[in-house]
């Protein structure tokens, strides 16, 4: 082990056991934490799958059910419609805060016009989501403010950097103030994505229960296709549990990378 540590060391630039060793450490758990997220999402797919590949009782779509609960709840402002293709590769079944309406697939899985309990269940659920925010849930507003850089802030963490440093080392020659900025905008993205993640939780928590509630009482599931819709809902929940621990991982790597930096420098 200290000779790993002590090769790592060398590889950081010097930098202390210490240090080294959490580094370490943190990128282990970020490799464990990774594989964990990929094992939840196929665990997701699964229970999507299998909730839609059964009819629904109402013999409603996921659209014609959303619009039904919409209209129960009194929230006949806000519109659905399936969503285009970039719009589904990007986002998938959302709802808009901005424009108050609510996207459901159209392509993968065909949730929009499907009379499944995974597109009764999703299209119920974004009309949740879409109470919350109409209700005033400021973590459910704030979640969907965020959503565009909740998805591409951690994409564009890693590429951000590296662009700050081709500039510098193209026409600066040197490690300047640009490759600084570009490390500051992409620790904001990846602290955007953050909380994103994090509000994902309590958010989506919440829109569950009421969803599960609202079917219940409109009558649009039995209670075999609401064990399946919680089965579908806690998939996703996990999902989320495990991709935000992986966030606070990748934070924590970034802050230690920059703490090795600052030593190193000191050092020289």
């Amino acid at each position: 082990m200290n000779d790993i540590i002590n090769y790592m060391s060398k590889e950081l630039g010097g930098a202390s056991p210490a240090l080294t060793a959490a580094y370490l450490v943190v990128g282990v758990l970020i490799l464990i934490m990774s594989v964990v997220c990929l094992v939840l999402e196929i665990r997701v797919w699964l229970c999507y799958s299998k909730a839609n590949k059964r009819g629904i009782s109402t013999n409603m779509t996921g659209i014609e059910s959303a619009r039904y609960v919409l209209d129960q709840a009194g929230l006949t402002q806000v519109k659905v419609r399936k969503a285009g293709f970039i719009r589904e590769a990007i986002f998938g079944n959302y709802y808009n805060v901005a424009t108050k309406t609510i996207y459901m697939r159209s392509w993968l899985g065909k949730i929009d016009n499907k009379t499944s309990v995974t597109s009764t269940a999703l299209g119920v659920q974004k009309v949740a989501i879409a109470r919350l925010c109409e209700e005033g849930d400021e973590q459910a507003k704030l979640r969907g403010r965020l959503s565009l850089l909740g998805i591409f802030g951690p994409l564009l963490f890693i590429p951000v950097i590296l662009i700050g440093m081709v500039i510098d080392y193209l026409i600066m020659k040197d490690i300047t103030l640009i490759s600084y900025a570009s490390m500051a905008l992409s620790f904001l993205l990846l602290v955007a994505g953050f909380v994103v993640t994090w509000l994902n939780i309590p958010v989506e928590k919440r829109a569950n229960q009421l969803a599960l509630r609202m079917m219940r009482d409109y009558g649009l599931a039995n209670e075999d296709e609401l064990e399946m819709m919680a089965e579908v809902y806690d998939a996703y929940i996990l999902s989320y549990i495990a991709q935000f621990i992986l966030e606070v991982l990748r934070v924590v790597q970034w802050i230690l990378e920059i703490v090795i930096k600052m030593q190193n420098k000191n050092s020289d």
